[in-house]
C-alpha cells in the first residue's frame, strides 16, 4: 500500500513503484509514467526529479474552441504586426466561431474538423454564394491547428490525432507579366506625362517594390550621394470592427526592411518630383503626416491601363516583371531574393515567369542538331 498521499508502492518482487502524471489525452484524463527502484527513498526523490515542472494544469472542463481561440489571440497580439492581428481575428470570427465556437475542446477529433474543410469548400462564403478557394480553406485550418497546438503545449496533452486532416490541394495562381514590348509602351505613356502616379509605376516595375512599400517611402529614405533608397515602412488598410483604418507599419517581414541601388535615370526622375519637399514628407503624397491611399494608388494604375489601351493587370504584376526581366537578362537569383526582400529562394522562385519568346530563345541556344544534306 502507498503512504497517504503519495503514489509509491512496493512490488512483490522487492522493488518499488512510483507514478507521475507524464501527460494528459484530449478529455483532460492523466496519463502515467511509472519509475523504479530499490528503496523507497530512492523513487521518492526520483519522482520529484521527474515531476518538477511536468504536471501541467487539467484543461477547464467547459473548455471550448470559441476559448481557445481567445487564448490564442492574445498571445499573438504581441508577436505579429498590426494587419496580421487583424486579419487573424477576422477570420476567427467570420469562419472559424460559427462552425466550431461552441464544440467543447475534448470533444474535439479529426472527423469533425475534416467535415469542417468540406464544409467551407462548398459552402464557406459568408454572403452564401458557395465555397471559399483552396488557399483561404488552408489559411483558416492553419490558425485551427496552431491554437490546437497551443492548448497541447499548456495543458501537455496529445494532440497528434486531430492533425488526421486532409487539406485541399492549393493550385498556383498564374500571373502573366508584361512582356518587353508592354514594358516598353508603359514606359514609353509614364514619361510622356510624368507625374507623381507614373514615378510609383516605374519603382515598383524597375526596382520590384510592392505596393505598401510605394505609399511607404519617404525622402529620407533615398541616398542621393550613393544612389540608394532604404525600405522601412509599408502602408496598408486593416479593418477594425466595422471600419477600416489606413496604418504605417513595418515591412512584410524582416528581411523587408533592405536597402537597393537605385538606377541613375531612375534617380534623376525622383529628384525632379522633390522640388522643396521637407525629409520627412512622404515621397508620392507630399504629406509629413499621411501617405498615399494604396487602394488609390491601385484605382490610379487601372484608369492609367484603360487611358492608354494596355491590358488589364494589378499593380503587383508590376513587381513579378521585374523579377521575370531579371532573370531572363541572366542575373543570379539570389541578389534579385534580396532586392525583393525575401526570406529565401524559394520563395522568390515564384515570382519568375519566363516569357515564350525567352523559352523559345533558350530552346534554340541548347538545340545541336547536324546539318542535313
Amino acid at each position: 500500500m502507498s503512504r497517504k498521499g503519495e503514489n509509491i508502492f512496493k512490488r512483490k518482487d522487492g522493488r518499488w513503484e512510483g507514478r507521475y502524471i507524464s501527460g494528459r489525452r484530449p478529455d483532460g484524463k492523466a496519463k502515467y509514467t511509472s519509475i523504479y527502484g530499490k528503496s523507497y527513498r530512492e523513487v521518492r526523490a526520483l519522482l520529484e526529479k521527474r515531476k518538477g515542472g511536468r504536471i501541467m494544469p487539467l484543461p477547464p472542463r467547459g473548455l471550448n474552441v470559441k476559448a481557445l481561440m481567445e487564448t490564442w489571440l492574445s498571445m499573438r497580439r504581441t508577436l505579429v504586426k498590426e494587419s496580421s492581428y487583424q486579419r487573424y481575428e477576422s477570420l476567427i470570427n467570420r469562419h472559424i466561431l460559427p462552425h466550431l465556437g461552441g464544440i467543447l475542446f475534448s470533444s474535439l477529433t479529426a472527423s469533425i474538423l475534416s467535415n469542417y474543410v468540406q464544409t467551407l469548400l462548398k459552402n464557406g462564403r459568408t454572403n452564401g454564394t458557395g465555397g471559399l478557394s483552396e488557399k483561404s480553406v488552408c489559411d483558416i485550418m492553419c490558425i485551427v491547428f496552431s491554437a490546437i497546438r497551443l492548448a497541447g503545449k499548456l495543458y501537455n496533452i496529445s494532440v497528434e490525432p486531430l492533425f488526421d486532416v486532409k487539406l485541399p490541394p492549393v493550385r498556383e495562381k498564374h500571373i502573366d507579366t508584361l512582356g518587353n514590348s508592354e514594358y516598353e509602351i508603359l514606359t514609353r505613356c509614364v514619361l510622356e506625362a510624368f507625374d507623381v502616379y507614373g514615378m510609383a509605376y516605374l519603382l515598383a516595375l524597375n526596382l520590384g517594390l510592392r505596393l505598401g512599400e510605394v505609399c511607404g517611402l519617404m525622402w529620407s529614405d533615398l541616398n542621393c550621394t550613393e544612389y540608394l533608397i532604404t525600405i522601412n515602412r509599408t502602408t496598408t488598410r486593416i479593418k477594425i470592427g466595422n471600419r477600416t483604418q489606413l496604418i504605417v507599419q513595418p515591412p512584410k517581414t524582416e528581411n523587408s526592411v533592405r536597402t537597393i541601388p537605385v538606377p541613375v535615370e531612375l534617380l534623376s526622375l525622383l529628384m525632379k518630383l522633390k522640388g522643396n519637399c521637407s525629409e520627412d514628407a512622404y515621397i508620392l503624397s507630399g504629406s509629413r503626416t499621411a501617405p498615399k491611399e494604396p487602394r488609390t494608388l491601385q484605382a490610379h494604375f487601372k484608369q492609367f491601363l484603360k487611358d492608354h489601351g494596355l491590358r488589364d493587370i494589378h499593380f503587383h504584376t508590376l513587381r513579378h516583371t521585374f523579377a521575370t526581366r531579371w532573370i531572363e537578362s541572366g542575373y543570379d537569383l539570389k541578389t534579385l531574393s534580396e532586392i525583393l526582400g525575401h526570406k529565401n529562394i524559394k520563395t522568390t522562385m515564384k515570382y519568375v515567369h519566363p516569357s515564350m519568346q525567352y523559352k523559345r530563345d533558350v530552346m534554340e541556344a541548347v538545340t545541336v542538331l547536324p546539318m542535313v544534306v
